[in-house]
C-alpha cells in the first residue's frame, strides 16, 4: 500500500489530466454516513477527497469519519486505484466503507430508491 505521502505525490500527478472518476459523488460510492460527514469538511467529490489527503493536516480528521484509520487509508487508496494508481494489497481486511455494504442510516432513503 502506498505510504501517504507517496499517495499525495500520485493525487497531484492525476489532477494534470483531468478523471471523470473525480467528479463522483461521494455519496455514490461510500456508505451515506461517511460521504455526509466528509461533506461537512466540504469535501464531496472522490476528487475533493484525494484533493483533500494530499495535505497531512488532513489525515486527522477524514480518518475519524471512517470506523478505523486503516478503512480511511483503504477507500483513499480505492480512489486512487480508480485512476490508476498502483498500490498493494493488505494482508488485513477492513471493514466496509463502500455504498451498498453497511447498515442504512434512520432517516436515509438507499441510494436505489433515489
Amino acid at each position: 500500500m502506498l505510504g501517504c505521502a507517496a499517495l499525495g505525490r500520485w493525487v497531484g500527478l492525476l489532477y494534470m489530466a483531468r478523471n471523470p472518476v473525480l467528479d463522483l459523488p461521494l455519496g455514490q460510492v461510500m456508505r451515506s454516513e461517511i460521504a455526509l460527514s466528509l461533506q461537512v469538511l466540504q469535501i464531496h467529490t472522490v476528487g475533493a477527497l484525494l484533493h483533500a489527503w494530499r495535505s497531512p493536516k488532513n489525515h486527522r480528521n477524514i480518518e475519524q469519519i471512517f470506523d478505523s484509520p486503516e478503512q480511511a487509508r483503504h477507500a483513499l487508496a480505492t480512489c486512487a486505484a480508480w485512476l490508476g494508481v498502483q498500490t498493494q494489497a493488505i494482508a488485513n481486511p477492513v471493514g466496509a466503507w463502500w455504498a451498498g455494504d453497511g447498515p442504512p442510516m434512520q432517516g436515509f432513503a438507499p441510494l436505489a430508491e433515489f
